[in-house]
């Protein structure tokens, strides 16, 4: 008979917590106040508006780092998809295609732009957008592809962009979670034709609030700057004449505050580093819980090399009685397992897609589209069973130094919860009812 568990006044197996995070050493404290000391007697030192040097030398360094030629640097993540999105042309009515398991703001950007988002489904393993479901949902009126690298694991790029290639296609990355993170040698952001980063208080760069837009084509760089920069700083850097006819103030604030990108600028150099040790904890974490019923460890497309921002598992309760996910995420909790769902429902389901209607109002942006664009379920059947019976994540991974106690305890305690599995069937109707 293995221990009692914790729901039924066992001991709790979990005692070791993550280390905190975002993490700020002396090295970024001292970066930011260097940056305020020199503002003092610089003006346009910390001024977003003009620039700025610690601005720029962010992004000069994100480049090198990432192996683009061009980063605009951007106030979110989201904003990064909404600027990608304009410099790619994407105009009122066009379709864009994304996936339905993501994070909301992947897809709100394109209602911004007017665009009409179109959900294809996404593989079981990766959880990411299946290259053969966004062929299948290609039309006349596609123009764009947001392809979002889940959790910091990266999509199958190379059979993405072989997908656009051949429908002359945009391709936006939404790396937000992925900073860091490649796939056959290449960084995530530099596979496609623009990509978008965060470097938001919980993500693997963490420096407040920020986001980056990157590219390797000159044009769709100034097309950034034109569209979410101030025009002084388009007026010194724009080139294309045609371009600098436009240098005026109707564009959006999405300008980076100059302190997040000092302190990013700091963090930069560490973050290979600490992506490594996250990988280490995870992998020491997968091969734990492969031997374990009930609970299949996240999986990496070939070639790829993940951040893991989130820990995604998937549920299995075929090999647990079909013991209910709501039961089995409890008795986990109880045990000091912080397990949740992260989508919860595919983003095309909630009440805002199936009304078909935008803050803008006047159903738009669906009303300018050149055909009926609806949403039902069924639409994407793998991600519709994902969110309903499978999903599972540790959201809280900052594991960027040795937790290898941890991952032995939160093991310990998937293990403890499969073992026993019999006890929480017989008491499943109980444990349903109670909050």
């Amino acid at each position: 008979m293995s221990d009692q568990l914790a729901i039924f006044g066992g001991k709790k197996t979990v005692t070791e917590t993550a280390p905190v995070w975002p993490r700020f050493s002396d090295e970024d404290i001292d970066a930011a106040t260097w940056a305020l000391n020199e503002a003092r007697t610089k003006r346009d030192f910390i001024s977003a508006s003009f620039g700025g040097e610690g601005l720029e030398a962010f992004e000069g360094d994100f480049a090198k780092f990432l192996g683009a030629e061009h980063v605009v640097s951007v106030n979110s993540g989201c904003a990064a998809i909404h600027v990608a999105l304009m410099a790619a042309g994407v105009k009122g009515g066009d379709e864009v295609i994304v996936s339905p398991y993501t994070w909301g703001q992947t897809v709100s950007p394109i209602l911004q732009a007017n665009a009409i988002p179109v959900f294809a489904d996404i593989e079981p393993d990766t959880f990411n957008l299946d290259p053969a479901s966004i062929e299948a949902n290609v039309t006349p009126h596609t123009k764009a592809i947001v392809v979002v690298h889940l959790f910091g694991g990266p999509a199958r790029m190379d059979a993405i962009m072989e997908v656009a290639e051949r429908h002359n296609l945009m391709v936006i990355e939404d790396c937000a979670q992925a900073d860091g993170a490649s796939y056959k040698g290449k960084r995530v952001g530099s596979w496609g034709h623009l990509g978008a980063f965060s470097i938001g208080n919980g993500k693997n760069l963490a420096a407040g609030d920020g986001g980056m837009v990157t590219t390797n084509d000159k044009w769709l760089w100034e097309m950034a700057l034109l569209f979410g920069h101030h025009p002084s700083r388009q007026g010194r850097q724009l080139e294309d004449p045609e371009l600098r006819e436009y240098i005026d103030s109707c564009c959006y604030t999405y300008r980076m505050h100059p302190i997040s990108s000092v302190i990013a600028r700091s963090q930069l150099k560490h973050l290979d580093e600490w992506n490594a040790e996250r990988r280490r904890n995870a992998d020491y974490l997968s091969e734990k819980l492969s031997e374990i019923p009930g609970v299949a460890p996240p999986d990496v497309a070939e070639g790829g090399e993940h951040v893991y921002h989130m820990y995604p598992m998937t549920y299995e309760p075929e090999e647990m009685d079909g013991l209910s996910r709501e039961v089995y995420v409890k008795a986990l909790a109880e045990e000091g397992v912080g397990v949740s769902a992260y989508v919860k429902e595919p983003i095309y389901l909630r009440r805002r897609y199936q009304e078909r209607e935008y803050f803008s109002g006047n159903g738009l942006p669906w009303s300018l589209g050149k055909r009926e664009v609806t949403y039902a379920a069924g639409d994407c059947p793998v991600a519709e069973r994902r969110c309903a019976e499978q999903e599972m994540n540790l959201g809280s991974t900052a594991w960027y130094e040795d937790c290898t106690e941890l991952m032995d305890q939160i093991a310990t305690a998937f293990r403890k919860v499969a073992e026993n599995v019999g006890t929480l069937k017989e008491r499943e109707g109980e444990l349903s009812q109670e909050n």
